[in-house]
């Protein structure tokens, strides 16, 4: 049985080596890859701090980490040139970060999980909307936040450190009271 619960400090090694797995399992794709680099995003400090905020969900399968998001208020800059369906500060939204699940754990509706414990998040402490952006290429990623119910804002260029000038599609799912 899935579980969907904010990690502890002693889970960081293991969340980390979950998000190595990936870059390893996705290195080299067009489709389908986040586009992460090895040892560098995501990286131990990286998860260290999200959960240390406790900004961070995972999903452990019989105590094996399975998956893992970060949300948090932080947008990339380009997030404010989007015409957003909901008008809401960063402190009213939610964006998702880092959502992985394991290769060994595809499939099986984890993402899909960890998502709507975000949405949940998001209703429970009064904000708007939950926010993300997905890579160019990603199109399994797209379809699945569609599935879910986000709104499609189309490809926008996002500047994130050393990713000037990339094209992202940017999604919103606007939280419903």
């Amino acid at each position: 049985m899935i579980e969907i619960r904010k990690p502890s400090a002693e889970d960081a090694e293991a969340i980390y080596m979950m998000y190595d797995a990936i870059v390893d399992d996705t290195e080299g794709r067009t489709e389908a890859s986040p586009k992460w680099t090895k040892g560098v995003y995501p990286g131990l400090e990286y998860i260290k701090g999200a959960i240390e905020r406790g900004d961070m969900f995972a999903a452990f399968d019989d105590g094996i980490v399975a998956g893992a998001v970060i949300r948090n208020g932080r947008m990339a800059p380009g997030y404010e040139d989007v015409e957003w369906s909901v008008e809401a500060g960063a402190d009213e939204v939610f964006v998702i970060h880092t959502l992985g699940v394991s290769p060994h754990h595809q499939h099986r509706g984890i993402a899909s999980l960890l998502t709507e414990r975000v949405a949940q998040d998001a209703l429970e402490s009064g904000r708007k909307a939950v926010r993300l952006d997905v890579i160019d290429g990603n199109y399994p990623s797209v379809k699945l936040f569609e599935k879910l119910g986000f709104i499609n804002h189309g490809q926008h260029i996002l500047r994130y450190d050393g990713m000037d000038g990339v094209p992202f599609t940017l999604m919103e799912l606007p939280i419903v009271r």
